[in-house]
């Protein structure tokens, strides 16, 4: 089957062959491999593994927030964010989830404000997770 992973900035996987690929969808992860049922889910923060055809060990990487979709033969993700071990900045990371803690700590957050903060708790601490 093939893997579509796309975001507003770039196509990050285009037309790969796989044999599975895991995700993180918002009520937890999902596997789907060959043959799976169509379905359309919502996304949410964590990692994406696929494992390219042929090839060994699994590839990864942080999404958030979007679409998945299984038709026959393909998965289809669209993701608002993606960001690769490559691009992991440790300290502005670390960064990222202290400033987010003090405002959740100290602020009167609206309920969107709110989910945005812990949103980006958990994206960086999701590529911290990409470096181990």
């Amino acid at each position: 089957m093939k893997l579509n992973l796309l975001t507003p900035e770039r196509k990050a996987v285009f037309d790969t062959e796989i044999t599975s690929v895991t995700i993180p969808t918002y009520s937890g992860e999902m596997t789907i491999l060959e043959g799976h049922s169509p379905l359309i889910t919502t996304l949410g923060t964590g990692l994406i593994k696929y494992k390219i055809a042929g090839e060994d060990g699994m590839k990864q990487a942080l999404i958030s927030w979007g679409y998945c979709e299984v038709v026959p033969g393909a998965v289809n993700v669209l993701a608002e964010f993606m960001q690769t071990k490559d691009e992991v900045v440790v300290g502005a990371a670390e960064k990222q989830i202290s400033e987010a803690e003090q405002k959740l700590a100290k602020q009167n957050l609206t309920d969107d404000e709110f989910e945005n903060t812990i949103n980006d708790i958990q994206k960086a601490r999701v590529g911290l997770q990409l470096l181990n």
